[in-house]
């Protein structure tokens, strides 16, 4: 997309991606693989109303907990959002500078690809490779390679630098998801599978608002700043978890 708005028009890209939605959406809905997916027994309004007596019976504690887990993927999802609407702002400053906005998606896909490769990885790594511990190693590459985007100023470094800092974040966006789908209630998978998704849409937003403020009052070098903050958060609110774990697995085990 990014080279064909650069070739022909900023118009094109959103004219594919309206075409694209036309026509590919309704082909998946309608496709035949729907059949293999295997229909759970719908519940009874018996059994929802005793799900729902069970999950208030539970100590507030407990209930808290719940929440938690399932508002740590939300959070990390946010943190990613923002991450992701930084950097690409910061990236259109930075093109802005020596060249043209446009070449600002072209940097952008450079991590893009690296990061879907890392990704699909994610499949051949280890099991005794936690989600825990992923999530910490892959924030924790991510807050340190961002901090290499404050050193370039030509296309070529800045180019490089993308390409390695796209490999930490495919996995922790798998990783991230997983959680949620663990954390999940029963019956309540795919809301809180939205959940995340529409963490990303908002973080992108506070982050593009964030870096484009900075970009324009302080300049590009500033911005990346963003991108770097979002990742710490991303490695932080990963720790914090790893710690609550830790010492509920201490105290169930001393129980």
């Amino acid at each position: 997309m990014g080279i064909r708005a650069s070739l022909v028009a900023p118009w094109l890209p959103l004219a594919l991606a309206a075409v694209l939605t036309i026509t590919l959406i309704p082909a998946f809905a309608v496709h035949p693989t729907h059949h293999a997916v295997v229909l759970m027994p719908a519940r009874t309004a018996a059994g929802a109303a005793r799900e729902k007596q069970r999950r208030a019976s539970r100590p507030a504690g407990q209930r808290a907990g719940a929440v938690a887990a399932v508002a740590r993927p939300v959070l990390a999802m946010i943190c990613m959002g923002t991450f992701f609407g930084s950097t690409q702002t910061s990236l259109s400053s930075f093109s802005a500078s020596f060249a043209t906005y446009e070449l600002a998606g072209l940097l952008y896909a450079v991590m893009g690809l690296s990061s879907a490769a890392a990704a699909l990885s994610v499949a051949y790594w280890p099991q005794r490779f936690t989600a825990n511990a992923r999530w910490l190693a892959c924030a924790a590459l991510m807050a340190g390679l961002a901090l290499l985007l404050l050193l370039p100023s030509t296309a070529l470094p800045v180019i490089l630098v993308l390409l390695v800092l796209g490999l930490p974040v495919g996995p922790l966006m798998v990783t991230v998801f997983a959680i949620g789908g663990l954390a999940a209630p029963a019956g309540k998978l795919g809301t809180v599978m939205t959940a995340p998704a529409s963490g990303i849409v908002a973080g992108t937003a506070i982050g593009s608002s964030i870096a484009g403020q900075l970009a324009q009052h302080r300049g590009y070098a500033t911005a990346f700043l963003v991108p770097v903050c979002a990742a710490a958060a991303l490695f932080l609110l990963g720790a914090a978890a790893a710690v609550v774990l830790h010492r509920r697995n201490r105290t169930a085990a001393a129980g």
